[in-house]
């Protein structure tokens, strides 16, 4: 364990040399990528890509997400295999978006069932959960709304947020019910058409945060959104990525094991965490799905498939 836990640092260190001045002939294409770089570098910032020891035998797992050791196990993976066997046409290729030539009875029924598991009206099926969360993000916020969220959500929310209408942004305290509180009133106090209902002020949190572990205290924030917002218009957004699979009636997440389900907008969750796969399930009311279907291109991206 020792000897790979040196190599790998070994590997980190060489990796934030600088480059670019050994390439002072080198076409300009290269040269001013590896200047950008050598940013990073100086900063010993550099990301780089290396087998994690513990597939090699000689560490611990703390970075897989494999929750429930089911990519470890093969049982995905078989499950698979059996229902290719159950489905001999099956095609394995989108061949298109969902709009054009890339949708299919299969698709659309595995849809309807997880829709019906997680007690939801529709259920969208995408490439990942970060497009997930970009196309949520992107779609639903419309001009004149608002947006409070968790000041630990994911990257993904954060580009989904910066690519939507919405020009009030305001984060709050992480997991703090009375600062989401506080952040609720400075929107309701400069935003006349949130005040009045006429507009909507989307809540994002997470239910279970990826780099703390904590878990977000809903029923508090749901019951503060209540109070603030009486009209109705306060909408929750929940990432369910690291819950599901760990929380809830067979793993149907935080907001499932609350039974809070007709009090949340939008829910998300991943199949490439806890259930070892791939793609980004959305779950939300039919309007909701007509709007994050046409208003995103995420919706057109090839669309993984679950066994």
């Amino acid at each position: 364990m020792l000897n790979s836990a040196v190599a790998s640092k070994a590997d980190w260190i060489k990796a934030q040399k600088r480059r670019a001045p050994q390439l002072k002939d080198a076409p300009a294409f290269c040269r001013n990528l590896e200047e950008a770089l050598d940013l990073r570098r100086v900063e010993h910032s550099m990301f780089t890509c290396s087998t994690p020891a513990w597939k090699l035998g000689t560490g611990y797992d703390f970075s897989s997400n494999d929750t429930l050791s089911l990519a470890r196990s093969g049982e995905i993976r078989r499950a698979f295999l059996d229902e290719l066997d159950r489905h001999p046409d099956f095609l394995m290729h989108s061949g298109g978006s969902r709009v054009m030539d890339g949708n299919y009875p299969y698709i659309e029924q595995v849809e309807a069932e997880i829709a019906a598991f997680h007690g939801a009206e529709t259920a969208l099926i995408v490439g990942s959960g970060y497009e997930a969360n970009m196309a949520i993000f992107a779609a639903v916020p419309r001009p004149g709304d608002a947006i409070v969220y968790d000041e630990l959500v994911h990257a993904s929310t954060h580009e989904g947020m910066a690519a939507c209408p919405v020009q009030c942004r305001v984060q709050f305290r992480h997991n703090d019910a009375d600062a989401l509180r506080e952040a609720m009133a400075s929107v309701l106090d400069t935003q006349p058409q949130i005040a009045d209902g006429s507009r909507s002020l989307l809540i994002a949190v997470e239910s279970v945060y990826s780099m703390d572990g904590d878990v977000c205290p809903l029923l508090e924030m749901l019951e503060v959104a209540g109070e603030m917002c009486p009209k109705g218009n306060a909408v929750f957004i929940v990432d369910e990525a690291h819950a599901t699979g760990n929380m809830g009636p067979k793993g149907a997440g935080l907001v499932s094991q609350l039974g809070v389900e007709k009090q949340i907008a939008i829910r998300l969750h991943t199949c490439g965490k806890a259930l070892a796969s791939t793609g980004g399930e959305e779950k939300f009311p039919s309007p909701v799905c007509v709007a994050v279907s046409s208003l995103t291109r995420s919706r057109t991206d090839a669309v993984s498939v679950h066994a």
